[in-house]
């Protein structure tokens, strides 16, 4: 496989079970210095422009933005694509964001609108809702939020409510924290799990950690749908909870089946080899990774 940035061409070549990816794309002139990012569309093969993704993404309500945490160059990405689509909406717009508890919605609310009113700055906001500086890439997110007047909602449950069920399961859990019609994933999310667990667990335990893995998915995709009353809505969360349409992204649909609904996974590429690419884009047993896959950095050689 072969990635040429100079011209501003990708040509992927690599032999899948399934496919050839074969795409052309053009270098955004505003990316960041000394990062790039490419954009692919799994279902049609083929590379879009930014321009297109956001086009694209326009047709929905719900756009769930599966990420890798605490990573600039993806933070800077989707921080972007939310104000992109958002001023080609031009109607209001949430962003529920996955580090934010539904419970401690009131004090998220009280330093958001400080922070809309310039009365603190967007580190200021994440060091007193995340108790630190650990998040401080996701600040061009809420400088977004503040240029747009978009809204923020914490959909998580707390990690003193996932506790019990990390420890003993579903039936641990508060119920007031499991939301109406609650389920645990399916066999392939389950097999998924396992497989990033790395049997470092017992069996016993793998259970309990993807029950709180479940419990999370739902209740994210409960509250984004209860909570939420803006006719665009954006979900931030890690991309395990999004990868192949699974997790979160199924439980929105189950709970809003009538939804238009993308997702955009945004991947750092350094951590993949040219190679290897094809497979993150499409797997042969789950299908497409994402509607569009995002990344930034350039895969290693």
């Amino acid at each position: 496989m072969r990635i040429s940035s100079g011209l501003g061409v990708l040509i992927i070549s690599t032999a899948m079970a399934m496919a050839t990816f074969t795409g052309a794309a053009r270098a955004d002139a505003t990316r960041s210095e000394g990062s790039f990012y490419l954009i692919f569309e799994p279902h049609q093969h083929r590379t879009v422009e930014f321009s297109e993704l956001t086009e694209r993404l326009a047709g929905s309500e719900v756009v769930v933005l599966g990420e890798k945490h605490n990573t600039p160059e993806v933070q800077q990405i989707q921080a972007r694509i939310i104000e992109s689509v958002a001023l080609k909406t031009l109607q209001g717009f949430d962003v529920a964001w996955e580090f934010l508890d539904f419970t401690a919605q009131e004090t998220t609310a009280s330093a958001f609108t400080r922070f809309k009113a310039f009365q603190i700055t967007a580190l200021d906001f994440l060091r007193e809702t995340q108790g630190g500086l650990q998040n401080s890439s996701y600040a061009p997110i809420l400088e977004v939020l503040r240029r747009e007047n978009g809204g923020l909602l914490g959909v998580n449950l707390s990690r003193e409510d996932k506790a019990p069920v990390v420890k003993g399961g579903t039936q641990a859990a508060n119920p007031d924290r499991v939301p109406p019609g609650f389920k645990m994933g399916g066999a392939d999310y389950l097999a998924r799990f396992e497989v990033a667990m790395g049997g470092h667990a017992t069996p016993d335990q793998v259970q309990n950690y993807f029950a709180a893995q479940c419990l999370t998915d739902d209740v994210m995709a409960h509250h984004l749908v209860q909570d939420s009353k803006a006719p665009l809505k954006f979900l931030v969360a890690g991309g395990f909870h999004t990868d192949y349409s699974d997790g979160v992204v199924a439980r929105i649909r189950k709970r809003s089946p009538k939804v238009k609904l993308s997702v955009v996974r945004v991947e750092d590429a350094s951590d993949y080899q040219e190679s290897e690419l094809p497979a993150l884009f499409h797997d042969d047993h789950y299908g497409d990774l994402a509607d569009f896959v995002v990344l930034v950095n350039r895969p290693r050689k």
